[in-house]
This record gives structure tokens, sequence and C-alpha cells, in this order.
């Protein structure tokens, strides 16, 4: 398969959005990443730009505020010049070459100079002691020079070794001949720890490397656990046939 007959962007509103970042906010390693991109998305008054539909894809509709929605969307803040791949539902590692890519041509033909993207590694308890950390860390990787300056300006450090794997190591591989800054930040948390104490960190991280992005923390820890049960429950949801309601 290709990813041009398998997945589909429908344009719902057209945008300026030259030289801006794209944030990629699907979940492949907890939902870390997905809840940072939702707070983010909310605190910058973004508008729906497009809808990403794929007959690989759970078929299900998010209702939110008694409004339904498709489950992979793009959203955009035009004066900002940012972007954000969001999605609710489980995605099989299948697709990921397909969805990465996907996402760098949507880069590529809007012009977007920046792409920021999220793993998390899970310590336990014992390995967070024996290291003396937080409960909490990030540092990052970059496909170029100028994107590992970004991190080295915003005080982020840099990941000597290791391996990244899912999207974010479908976008950190493939952006470089497509001449986009690739930046993927590696969120160390403990085992046990909610992921929208991690997702708070993360999304401060990302308002570093993009000026005027941001994220209402207090509000996300607000209403982080309501999140995080919700966006939990639609990934369990989009493995089954029937109706759930909830909320």
């Amino acid at each position: 398969m290709s990813n041009s007959q398998t997945f589909v962007i429908k344009t719902l509103k057209k945008m300026n959005l030259k030289g801006g970042t794209v944030i990629d906010g699907f979940a492949t390693t907890g939902i870390t990443n997905t809840i940072a991109s939702e707070c983010i998305l909310h605190s910058i008054n973004t508008q729906l730009i497009a809808t990403i539909e794929s007959s690989y894809f759970s078929q299900l509709s998010v209702v939110r505020n008694s409004i339904p929605y498709f489950p992979v969307r793009i959203y955009a803040n035009e004066e900002l010049k940012t972007s954000i791949f969001i999605s609710e539902i489980s995605m099989d590692p299948s697709v990921y070459f397909f969805i990465g890519t996907t996402m760098l041509n949507w880069a590529k033909e809007n012009e977007c100079d920046l792409i920021i993207s999220s793993s998390n590694i899970v310590n336990t308890p014992e390995q967070t002691n024996a290291a003396g950390s937080k409960e909490y860390s990030i540092s990052g990787v970059g496909n170029t020079v100028g994107a590992r300056n970004r991190l080295k300006d915003a005080k982020i450090s840099l990941l000597k070794n290791g391996t990244i794997g899912g999207i974010p190591a479908v976008l950190l591989n493939q952006s470089s001949e497509l001449g986009i800054d690739t930046i993927i930040l590696l969120v160390k948390i403990m085992e046990g720890i909610p992921d929208f104490r991690a997702a708070a960190e993360l999304s401060t991280t990302i308002s570093q490397l993009v000026p005027g992005v941001s994220c209402n923390v207090p509000l996300l820890l607000q209403e982080a656990e309501k999140i995080e049960k919700e966006i939990t429950k639609i990934k369990t949801q989009d493995t089954e046939s029937e109706m759930n309601a909830y909320g």
C-alpha cells in the first residue's frame, strides 16, 4: 500500500503556515503526547483545518460537547504558524511508516520548517532512585545541526546514545531529505506516575522551542484526571464495534 492511497487528508480550511511548526500529537508510547498536544491546541486558539481518513483506522466518531469529530484531525493557528496533528485512537504499528510520511508530506506541501514529536521512556521506581533523578525529565534528539541547535538554545539536553521507535522514528529518519528540521523530545517518566504530569512538563518544553505557543498548565493539572480517563477510554473503545456513551 502507498500512503497516498491509504490516507486521505481532507482540507476544511486553508491557512498560510509557511515557515511554521508541526506538532505530532499521535500516541505511540503512552498518551503523554496526546494530552500535551490537546492542551496546546486549546490554549492557543487553534481551528480545525483538516481531517485524515483511512480504512486502516478504527471507524470511530469522537463526540465532544455534542459535536462529532473524525478521530484523526489537524488543527492550526495561522498567526503562530503552528499546526497540530491529533488522534485519540490506537494505531497499529504496521501503519506507523505511512502515518509518518503522510505528516512529512503535508508539512512539506505547507512549507513548514520544523516538526516536533515525542516519545516516553518509562523507568521503574528502582531505576529512578538508582539514577537519583526526578519523577520525569526531558531530553531531545534532532535530525540536523539546526534542530540540535534549537535544543541547545532551549537548554534541553541532547540524547547521546539510544533508540527511538514508532512514528517519531519515521519522522526522524525520513525528514532530512525533505529539508525539514525534526526534534524528538524524550520524556523519561517513572512507572506509576500519571501521564498528565509528564504532559505538563512536555507542553512547557515545547513552548520553549516554539515562540508564542503555550499550554494552560494550571488548567491542565486541574482537568488532568478527567482528560486522561477520557483519552484512555476512547483508545479502549476504538477496538469495539458497539456504541459507547459516556460523560
